[in-house]
């Protein structure tokens, strides 16, 4: 191997390595500032890394580059997280060894400042080989931009490990999706470029210029947003997960053109009014006063009845969406259940069922209400976390919807 080789990773200005680092310790400490900045860097990976290098002209800084970005990277949002890496660690150091706050790299279980291990040739204090002192550690040496880091830790971070900063952060980054169902067609028209003839317009502008030749005009069916339907269950189960789950139906309801919500836990409670509210502290304040049984037990069959009959007619016409948003676990009857799911999903355009369970680690819905719901969901997913929702934002944003092909008289089949 080369002088270059055996030297530390450390390029000057002019691409040319500085010496005195060792560069197997310095690559693994870039692995690891890329393992906390949440990349997909395994051992495995870094030893193709070291193997790699060695085919390489090290004194060329942008092949040192291109060649741990092709075998470090793996997803695409990880490039500018890479790219602020290598251009702060792999610069010279002002002093002879490195620290790292992997604390700002998303770390939060750690609460001090960590310091690795100078290499063999250079330690904090006292002296060296040749007998000249020791330079004083610098902390700036390694400077890690939080920004992205903490951003992505908190777009895969649980709902329920969230803490009330990190809430009102997560709150902001919801803002930012784009909401919306797409549109639809009415059964109105509109005049138009289309292939329907308007026969009353037609009529009406030929008796005016009579002798001209006619005038045929069309129309086409009027356009109108989706409407949204919200059920969310705020029984005991769902307590850790509730009060972000209502911020998320506060943001829909503050987006989205037309949105009706209800909570429930054994009774279904209608909050279309003050979810609407501008002001999420007099939300949850109205929400509060409102719902009498919140945290209780869970009868999603005797709410589902009492939304089929009082509420269905109101509110699922037009081609509604509805979000059915609980974890499954019922302490009522699964028959009623099973034929209150049958006639919701009959009525509405599209029934997705969205559980914070999913991503749970062994988790099956194998509960007597997960059984009798999931037959009858068009999309089972996830909302456990930020990134989670901005795959439901993609999800009904997209232009290309159908209604999903169902059997028919779907309700009347013995499973």
């Amino acid at each position: 191997m080369s002088d270059n080789r055996r030297a530390g990773l450390y390029l000057g200005p002019d691409g040319t390595p500085y010496q005195g680092g060792k560069l197997l310790h310095n690559l693994l400490l870039f692995g690891r500032v890329c393992k906390g900045l949440g990349m997909d860097v395994t051992p495995s990976r870094m030893i193709d890394v070291a193997h790699a290098l060695e085919l390489i002209d090290l004194g060329r800084k942008q092949d040192v580059y291109h060649t741990l970005r092709a075998l470090i990277v793996t997803r695409q949002r990880d490039l500018p997280l890479f790219d602020e890496a290598f251009r702060t660690f792999w610069r010279r150091p002002s002093e002879g060894w490195t620290t790292l706050n992997l604390q700002s790299l998303g770390e939060t279980r750690r609460q001090k400042k960590t310091q690795f291990l100078p290499p063999p040739e250079a330690s904090p204090e006292g002296e060296q080989e040749d007998g000249s002192p020791k330079p004083a550690v610098d902390p700036l040496m390694i400077l890690a931009v939080p920004t992205f880091s903490q951003q992505e830790v908190l777009r895969h971070k649980d709902f329920a490990d969230m803490t009330g900063e990190e809430i009102a952060q997560a709150r902001r980054l919801m803002a930012r999706l784009r909401w919306g169902l797409g549109l639809r067609k009415t059964r109105r028209f509109v005049p138009g470029k289309g292939t329907l003839l308007d026969p009353r317009r037609a009529f009406r502008r030929n008796m005016r210029f009579a002798g001209e030749p006619l005038e045929f005009l069309t129309r086409t069916p009027k356009i109108k947003p989706r409407r949204l339907v919200l059920l969310c269950d705020i029984s005991g189960s769902m307590e850790r997960y509730t009060r972000l789950l209502l911020h998320f139906m506060h943001t829909l309801a503050n987006s989205i053109y037309q949105v009706e919500s209800f909570v429930f836990s054994t009774r279904l409670t209608r909050i279309t009014r003050p979810i609407r509210h501008r002001s999420i502290d007099v939300t949850l304040r109205q929400v509060s006063t409102t719902v009498k049984d919140w945290g209780g037990g869970t009868r999603i069959g005797d709410a589902m009845h009492e939304f089929n009959y009082r509420w269905a007619r109101r509110v699922l016409g037009d081609g509604a969406v509805v979000l059915l948003i609980t974890d499954g676990w019922d302490r009522g009857d699964p028959a009623l259940l099973q034929r209150e799911i049958a006639r919701l999903q009959r009525n509405c355009y599209r029934l997705i069922w969205l559980n914070p369970l999913i991503d749970a680690p062994q988790y099956e819905p194998l509960t007597r209400g997960a059984q009798a719901l999931l037959p009858f969901v068009d999309d089972f997913l996830p909302v456990r976390n930020l990134a989670n929702l901005e795959s439901l934002a993609r999800e009904l944003q997209r232009v290309d919807w159908r209604r999903p092909e169902r059997p028919a008289h779907a309700h009347l089949i013995v499973r």
